[in-house]
């Protein structure tokens, strides 16, 4: 029966074993009795026995020669898991590179020498003749200063450099590097560390991904958005729901006038509203509001699911407030009945 080897990628073993077979064999044909002739007369050859020495002599160095290559191929293949392990979830820096080259400081030669004109004031051996001839163009002290303050170079700017990079110590190209891995099973063995390392970045990658899609900060008066590289990225804004004051104001005549302000406006003072009753939301307000509700739990339900039927816009009733949610019961009389933070509100 056929030798069945169910080890994947052992290409050297079984070389190590045909040529192991191959010495046995002719060590077995070497310690066999030397056939006799069958011809009357004829003498065997005092050769052959030389002949089966030398067999067995080639057989044994065959054996030993076996015995070393499976001992090298242990310890190569020791080596090889030894380098996919140490690697394995190990990253390595990849340096960035020059996006905009750097630019040196150059000279400015004319503030050079009006600055060094200057600074001859300060030299005695011209004498007074000398300082006033340099000084006759210098009336003003702010002259002075301003040529002391004339920038004698260019400013140098520094190069822009990408971002370094994090990237797997393993990669697929050291799959056909024969220095890195040495056998066969080596080989196999980073060709699985590399499916498995791929595997875990795709998972990552979805994993990000549906951290972007998730909708945070869902609420009526809340700005609905998703997370996008750790930065939250706002998709629909919030509408606060009015917050009314008791407030007053005078008019030209020096009367106060009574009425209320809303604290969460954008300008709180133009939102005065004369009366005594605080103002309700205007149907124009209410509608706004519930509309941009209405678009941000639409976002929220593509994300998760995108065999979702359609949403279908329904106005609330007058009386119930924007963000509230029909619980499916109804009042004796036949009504709605909403929920909004434990509260239940009736429909009209």
């Amino acid at each position: 029966m056929a030798d069945i080897n169910l080890s994947p990628l052992t290409a050297e073993q079984s070389a190590i074993d045909r040529r192991r077979r191959m010495a046995e064999a002719m060590q077995q044909q070497a310690i066999l009795p030397i056939d006799m002739p069958n011809v009357a007369g004829a003498k065997v050859s005092p050769y052959q026995g030389l002949a089966k020495l030398l067999q067995g002599y080639i057989a044994g160095k065959g054996l030993e020669r076996a015995d070393t290559q499976q001992k090298e191929l242990e310890a190569n293949t020791m080596a090889d898991y030894a380098k996919v392990i140490g690697l394995l979830g190990q990253t390595q820096t990849i340096p960035g590179k020059v996006i905009t080259p750097a630019v040196p400081g150059v000279a400015i030669p004319e503030n050079v020498a009006r600055q060094a004109e200057l600074a001859k004031l300060d030299q005695p051996a011209l004498g007074f003749e000398g300082q006033a001839a340099i000084a006759k163009n210098l009336m003003r002290p702010e002259d002075v200063q301003q040529i002391q303050n004339l920038p004698t170079s260019t400013v140098a700017v520094p190069a822009v450099m990408s971002p370094d990079q994090q990237v797997p110590a393993l990669k697929a190209s050291m799959l056909e590097d024969p220095k890195f891995t040495k056998t066969s099973t080596g080989r196999m063995m980073l060709a699985q560390a590399l499916m498995s390392q791929q595997a875990q970045q795709q998972a990552e990658a979805i994993r990000k991904r549906e951290a972007e899609q998730a909708i945070v900060k869902f609420g009526p008066e809340d700005t609905a958005g998703r997370i996008v590289n750790g930065k939250f990225v706002p998709i629909v804004q919030g509408v606060k729901q009015p917050k009314w004051e008791k407030s007053s104001k005078f008019d030209a005549d020096g009367k106060e006038i009574m009425g209320w302000v809303n604290t969460n406006a954008p300008n709180i003072p133009a939102s005065f509203v004369k009366g005594t009753e605080k103002p309700a939301m205007t149907e124009a307000q209410r509608l706004d509001a519930e509309l941009k509700l209405f678009a941000a739990e639409n976002e929220a339900a593509k994300a998760i699911d995108v065999g979702r039927a359609p949403n279908v816009f329904t106005r609330l009733p007058k009386c119930v407030p924007v963000g509230a949610k029909p619980t499916g019961g109804k009042t004796t009389s036949g009504k709605d009945v909403y929920e909004l933070n434990g509260k239940k509100y009736v429909g009209d």
